[in-house]
């Protein structure tokens, strides 16, 4: 009868009424015996009389409302529990069919695993809202791209809805080894650039380094006007603005090639990229310094007698570097017989020799471009080599399409995954090449008329790739690749032969030196050929724009390792992206009629445009409706996540 959230101070009137009562039911019959009336009668005047008993004592507090109960199987068309098996426990019969997957415990080799579910009407997502829920675990160290979670695209049309794991790499580097999230829709559409301004304002030169690290977007810089703006890294603030993370270190060298996260921190690599000029300025060897925030950076260390770092790698749990061999011994010109090396980072400032290499062919190694893939590391230029973490092993001149009297001019300048497969980035004819295991390679197709692969990124289900010596920005349209902006070409401008080049014609070529994800977009930054103020204005040059394809979310910081639930909505003209329940990512309105996202293909979980998952997945739905946050908070967790 009490209602026990009620207020002490509510039940006083109560109290007093029911006392009211009792009083007069005691005290009343004698009473009326005396004055001769019927009791009766007596008890009625009494409580007409009592200023105490009211309409308010009467009125018992009132039940709560009962909750709404919540249906988390309204438009449930697919729940993939995946343990034990990959049905579909929706009662849509959206069953999946196993690719090599450990059902039991849920695992994704990163290599060949993925659950397919055959097309169906109730798959057919159309214009509405939608919401795709799942649990994903992944280990402190994986060697390889994280992969897709969530694949339902048709990479023919641009149409269609992905979502995955993957980090950000900055042209010739490798992925860093934190992990973001990537949650995209497309039906074959696509912005302007955007000018996102210049990071310095006197170099020509944004390096190969757009890397993403704890939630924001950071670049590079080579050469400059005065010497005190060399080397310099930058963090991006939004619009055209970008705010100056300080020189890193005191040595003189021109700039800061690379960027990589490697165990929770930020670290950069120096270097003298001018090929031109390099042995020739007095500059002093590389070294690696790690981010500490703000303008601080710690040294970590000379590597070898290297001058310039080109690539680094997180692999193993470990960071590994390469580049050239450093000044010619005095008295010589050349490095005659002088191998390369890669080192790999002992903690303080030690650093060892883990692979050494011949400098002549037909198996030698340049180290320019490294990524890691299916558990080794590779290396490139102009042959690939791969690491498994005790021996290297030759893995085949990407040659492709390249015609053999230029086979002595081959140069592997980036490195990267699509669709599970190995991409090296070439010199001289812009061609990307895919590695087919063993030493065996196959042509996917030159950019244009260009002649060098600086950069390769997959972005909302498609792959995109830089060249030069236009600035060039393509996507790969299944066999062709379509040119989406030339950021230097002056009218009936010809740049000349890659094999003879003559400076006037190397002064004008222009890189794209990176290709990152960030924000949703896909960020390109550009450079001259030498980095050298010297050679090219700071025009065009040295600045960045990003670019969107269809609408994308991302979750910019680390993930983390262990078991995460990741859900992906659209609703009401928004995509929407909560990790652990939080939402940490948010479209701009965008008009739904533009993305009807029906596609004939079948739904994949753990593979996609991207890469092979390489962890856990567990608890996969799909709805044809956007979840509340009381549903959000109601979804079950797996029992290895609690």
């Amino acid at each position: 009868m009490f209602d026990r959230t009620m207020e002490p101070a509510t039940y006083l009137p109560l109290i007093a009424s029911f006392a009211t009562a009792f009083l007069v039911i005691l005290c009343i019959p004698p009473l009326c015996r005396r004055i001769q009336i019927p009791t009766a009668a007596g008890l009625l005047l009494a409580f007409v009389a009592s200023s105490s008993w009211n309409e308010a004592s009467l009125v018992f507090p009132a039940e709560p409302a009962p909750q709404k109960q919540l249906d988390l199987a309204r438009d449930l068309v697919g729940y993939w529990k995946l343990q034990g098996d990959c049905r579909d426990h929706s009662g849509q019969g959206n069953h999946g069919k196993n690719h090599n997957v450990d059902l039991q415990s849920g695992t994704f080799d990163g290599r060949s695993a993925y659950v397919e579910i055959a097309p169906s009407d109730s798959l057919r997502l159309g214009k509405g809202d939608f919401t795709i829920t799942a649990w994903v675990h992944t280990e402190s160290v994986v060697d390889d791209t994280l992969g897709d979670i969530f694949s339902l695209y048709d990479p023919a049309q641009r149409k269609g809805v992905s979502l995955g794991l993957k980090a950000s790499s900055g042209g010739y580097q490798s992925s860093g080894d934190d992990r973001h999230v990537y949650f995209g829709i497309d039906n074959d559409r696509l912005s302007e650039w955007q000018d996102c301004g210049r990071p310095s304002a006197t170099s020509n030169y944004v390096a190969n380094s757009l890397t993403v690290y704890n939630g924001h977007l950071y670049a590079a810089n080579i050469d400059a006007k005065d010497e005190a703006d060399w080397q310099h890294v930058f963090r991006y603030a939004g619009g055209k603005k970008w705010i100056d993370c300080g020189r890193v270190g005191p040595t003189k060298a021109t700039g800061v090639m690379g960027l990589i996260v490697h165990r929770g921190h930020l670290y950069a690599g120096t270097s003298t990229y001018d090929w031109t000029r390099v042995f020739s300025g007095n500059y002093e060897p590389a070294r690696v310094y790690r981010y500490e925030g703000d303008t601080g950076w710690t040294d970590c260390g000379q590597v070898g007698e290297m001058l310039r770092i080109n690539c680094m790698a997180t692999y193993g749990g470990r960071l590994y570097v390469g580049g050239d061999r450093g000044l010619p011994p005095p008295g010589e010109k050349q490095w005659t017989g002088r191998p390369y090396q890669i080192f790999v980072h002992e903690g303080g400032t030690k650093w060892s020799v883990a692979g050494t290499f011949p400098p002549e062919p037909p198996r030698s190694l340049y180290p320019h471009a490294m990524t890691v893939h299916d558990g080794k590391l590779f290396v490139g230029y102009p042959n690939v080599f791969a690491f498994d973490g005790r021996e290297w092993k030759f893995a085949g001149l990407p040659i492709g399409g390249t015609p053999v009297d230029q086979k002595p001019y081959l140069q592997v300048h980036s490195l990267g995954v699509f669709r599970g497969r190995l991409l090296a980035g070439m010199w001289p004819e812009a061609r990307v090449v895919e590695y087919q295991g063993n030493e065996d390679w196959a042509d996917r197709g030159r950019l244009g008329d260009g002649t060098e692969v600086n950069a390769l990124s997959v972005y909302n289900g498609q792959l995109y790739a830089g060249a030069i010596p236009r600035g060039e920005v393509s996507r790969y349209d299944g066999g062709r690749w379509t040119s989406l902006r030339r950021f230097y070409s002056p009218p009936g401008w010809d740049p000349g032969s890659p094999i003879a080049p003559v400076r006037e014609e190397i002064n004008n070529w222009t890189r794209v030196t990176s290709l990152t994800v960030y924000g949703g977009r896909l960020f390109a930054s550009l450079g001259s050929c030498t980095s050298s103020v010297q050679d090219a204005p700071a025009d065009v040059r040295g600045s960045v724009f990003s670019l969107q394809a269809g609408q994308c979310v991302s979750f910019d910081e680390d993930l983390g390792p262990g078991w995460k639930q990741l859900i992906a909505m659209r609703a009401d003209n928004k995509l929407k992206l909560y990790v652990n329940g939080r939402p940490v990512a948010e479209s701009a309105s965008f008009d739904g009629d533009q993305y009807d996202l029906t596609v004939d293909l079948p739904p994949r979980i753990g593979f996609g445009e991207q890469d092979y998952f390489t962890g856990r997945i567990r608890e996969v739905r799909l709805y044809r409706r956007a979840l509340s946050a009381a549903e959000i908070e109601a979804l079950p967790t797996p029992d290895e996540a609690r």
